[in-house]
């Protein structure tokens, strides 16, 4: 009998652990902590071949509220129908192995991501040691199995977020699109009524020099009837008129142009030109003005000075140069003009006695449409360009700008600085 029973318990242990390895093969297909809690409850009923009601309850880490997970029988319908979950709770874990409390036979499980699991069985009977041995097995698998259920939940919540996430930006995405082509729209509209005004204000400044040019060609032919000394002196202005004439209409023409075009694809007439007659010249065009203002204007050119460039655009810069100097620099002030070699380079420097920069203009020296701290001395307009444009005929001609807040003459001095053009 001895022997009969020893070889039924382990005909018993040997089925029991074939239900064990079914059971954990389902438990781990189970992708939800509900669905996988009324699995086990199934699964350990048919371990332990009784038909029971039975209640699965979990307690987060940190000692939470229990929460009722599943339930069999009784339990499926009332919950937890007044069993005392704390206190179950304390007694299995106390136990360390299936233990009667109140009626219910409680196993209590520890997850690897401590988590806590109680599963109580409503059975009259205590479990034999076979039972208690099969299910000490099954509890093994049952913690890894509720751990992966948790990390999918976490997963799957996180993959939703992600998805939500991903759709919303997609809307943000396709809003901003929109507001691009909207935006792009009314920049075609504004770079065509930009084209139109600067066509209308290239066809208005063209007339009005043209008109000058024929004037000066008129003024010229006029000076032949003038009777000696004042002829050569009269003949000298209407040469500037018409000089500068010419000069402003190439500029008009050239400023046209690149305003309609990227302002990288400017480009200047490369070609040898002499940057001391140009410096010169040009600020030989400013004296009547200086002349005006009582100011003394002051030319010292060491030339010459070979140089590759443009000579309209090298002439454009200095002028402009020139011209803020005469427009800051006080009534009777000093404005000086010089041209000489430097270190392998041709320098052009405009200095004055004016008021000087200070670190606020310095920052903001070249950038377009700034206004500097002094103000024009007699009244003149200022567009904010003039320095901007000397920068960028610099850049295009590979040179340099130097600045000097305080110069020779107490006010700020500015020298454009141009590789020289090598001999052969």
């Amino acid at each position: 009998m001895r022997s009969y029973d020893h070889l039924k318990r382990l005909d018993d242990t040997r089925i029991g652990l074939e239900m064990i390895v079914g059971a954990s093969a389902s438990l781990f297909d189970d992708r939800s902590l509900k669905t996988l809690a009324q699995g086990v409850l199934i699964q350990i009923s048919a371990l332990l071949e009784i038909e029971t009601d039975g209640i699965l309850i979990m307690r987060e880490t940190g000692g939470a509220d229990p929460l009722v997970l599943a339930g069999l029988g009784k339990f499926e319908a009332d919950g937890e129908n007044g069993i005392d979950r704390s206190g179950l709770f304390a007694t299995a874990a106390a136990a360390g192995r299936p233990v009667r409390s109140d009626g219910l036979v409680c196993l209590f499980v520890k997850t690897g991501s401590g988590a806590e699991i109680l599963v109580a069985l409503a059975t009259e009977d205590d479990l034999t040691e076979t039972q208690a041995a099969l299910v000490s097995v099954f509890s093994a698998k049952l913690a890894i199995a509720f751990d992966n259920a948790r990390l999918y939940d976490e997963l799957r919540l996180a993959n939703e977020e992600l998805e939500e996430r991903v759709a919303r930006r997609t809307q943000e995405l396709a809003g901003a699109n929109e507001r691009l082509e909207a935006q792009g729209a009314l920049l075609k509209r504004v770079n065509a009524f930009k084209n139109e005004i600067l066509g209308t204000i290239a066809h208005d400044l063209k007339n009005p020099i043209a008109v000058i040019l024929g004037r000066s060609e008129m003024m010229a032919t006029l000076t032949e009837s003038v009777e000696d000394p004042l002829r050569e002196r009269f003949a000298k202005q209407v040469g500037h008129i018409r000089a500068s004439a010419e000069r402003m209409t190439r500029i008009v023409d050239m400023s046209i142009a690149d305003a309609l075009a990227d302002a990288l694809d400017i480009s200047v007439e490369r070609r040898p030109v002499d940057l001391a007659a140009i410096a010169a010249t040009t600020a030989e065009l400013s004296r009547m003005l200086a002349e005006r203002k009582e100011q003394q204007l002051t030319i010292a050119a060491d030339g010459p000075l070979a140089v590759e460039g443009d000579l309209d655009r090298l002439a454009e810069a200095i002028d402009n140069l020139v011209s803020n100097a005469l427009k800051y620099t006080p009534l009777g002030g000093e404005v000086r003009v010089e041209a000489a070699r430097l270190d392998g380079q041709a320098r052009v420097t405009v200095s004055d006695s004016g008021p000087g920069l200070n670190s606020q203009d310095t920052a903001r020296l070249f950038g377009r449409f700034q206004r500097l701290s002094a103000q024009p001395t007699a009244g003149e307009s200022s567009t904010g360009l003039g320095l901007s444009i000397v920068a960028k005929i610099v850049e295009l001609h590979q040179g340099e700008i130097v600045v000097e807040e305080k110069g020779p003459l107490g006010g700020a001095s500015f020298s454009i600085l141009i590789p020289l053009l090598e001999m052969r």
